[in-house]
């Protein structure tokens, strides 16, 4: 089991800004967790689809804290309207007294398709529209002027509408999840940050991550912006134990999920970890969570996790700070006990808190 021992506060790892997900099973765990974040000095908290709505944990979360961002990391972007997701952001906005960060993401294909039955279409180019058309919902919402976009996924005319509740803020900023470059150059192009993925390398984020955002960037709407216009929020899976051989296996298990996810392939694949893929994939297939986890090589959680002790994660996460704004730092929880899993999450809490 993780067990951290003496007093560890390592926020100072070069950079100042540190985030964490929204976690809990119910409404008083969210609110306490966030509570607990906002207090250890963390930056902001974000809030996930993939087990329920997004945006009603924080808005739940919004009236017990001050200080904290809450984001959505990753709200899907095609399976609501532009108008929905507009009106949500504009409310929890002004929930939090201007703290909101809409983070959204395209989600797979087949997520899209066969869970929400709406069209998928070329992500890059479906998910720059909705984020115009999002945006000039927001800033149109109070005026009463009427609202027209035009384009090949949206086509919205409205009309004798206003917003009647007043704005937090003139603009709320919209953060755009990804991987691979296209997603990454969409960003740059139209959103204000840049949401990366638990599982990715300092090598990818080097290679594929920066040259794409720099790209996006100069070529986006405005002629040209820099980064200062910009956030890139890395992540960052860490399993921090006194137990290093422990620590590695939990990462192991997060890594070895989304490595059964295809549109991970071509990370994996570029840090040549073909037949390590392969082992996982057959794994998969036959049921053996155990094998999984064994096809996962020593070079594997070198690459996506920072795993270990307190040092060693402390100086895998302050290598990631070199290279972005922020962090947003994750625990393991796949093929893991919950009792397990939340170790691991206290664990953060404890080392990188105030």
């Amino acid at each position: 089991m993780v067990e951290i021992t003496g007093s560890h506060h390592y926020r100072d790892v070069g950079m100042s800004r540190l985030s964490v997900g929204l976690s809990g099973s119910d409404p008083a765990e969210m609110i306490g967790w966030a509570q607990r974040a906002e207090a250890a000095g963390f930056d902001a908290i974000w809030s996930s689809e993939m087990t329920g709505n997004p945006f009603i944990p924080l808005a739940a979360v919004a009236s017990h804290t001050q200080r904290i961002q809450l984001g959505t990391s990753i709200a899907l972007a095609f399976v609501r309207s532009p108008w929905v997701t507009a009106l949500s952001a504009l409310d929890l906005d002004l929930l939090s007294g201007g703290r909101f960060i809409l983070g959204l993401g395209t989600g797979l294909k087949r997520l899209n398709e066969r869970w929400h039955g709406v069209a998928y279409g070329r992500p890059a180019p479906h998910v720059k529209e909705c984020i115009e058309a999002i945006r000039l919902i927001m800033e149109k919402a109070p005026s009463g002027q009427p609202i027209r976009y035009s384009g090949q996924y949206y086509d919205i005319d409205i009309q004798g509408w206003s917003r009647s509740a007043s704005s937090a803020r003139e603009r709320i900023p919209i953060y755009l999840a990804g991987l691979r470059e296209g997603m990454v150059r969409t960003a740059a192009e139209v959103a204000d940050g840049f949401l990366g993925h638990p599982i990715c390398s300092l090598q990818w984020t080097r290679q594929v991550i920066l040259p794409a955002l720099a790209k996006g960037l100069a070529s986006s709407a405005k002629g040209g912006r820099s980064h200062h216009d910009f956030h890139f929020c890395a992540g960052l899976c860490c399993a921090i134990d006194r137990d290093v051989r422990q620590a590695r296996r939990a990462a192991a298990g997060s890594i070895a999920f989304y490595a059964t996810v295809t549109a991970f392939e071509p990370l994996f694949l570029s840090h040549g970890f073909e037949t390590a893929l392969q082992s996982i994939h057959q794994a998969f297939l036959r049921g053996d969570t155990r094998a999984m986890l064994d096809a996962v090589s020593d070079e594997m959680i070198e690459a996506f996790a920072a795993a270990g002790t307190v040092d060693q994660v402390r100086k895998k996460v302050a290598l990631y700070g070199e290279v972005a704004d922020s962090i947003a730092l994750s625990w393991p929880e796949h093929f893991l006990p919950a009792e397990q899993a939340q170790a691991y999450r206290e664990a953060v809490l404890a080392v990188f808190g105030r």
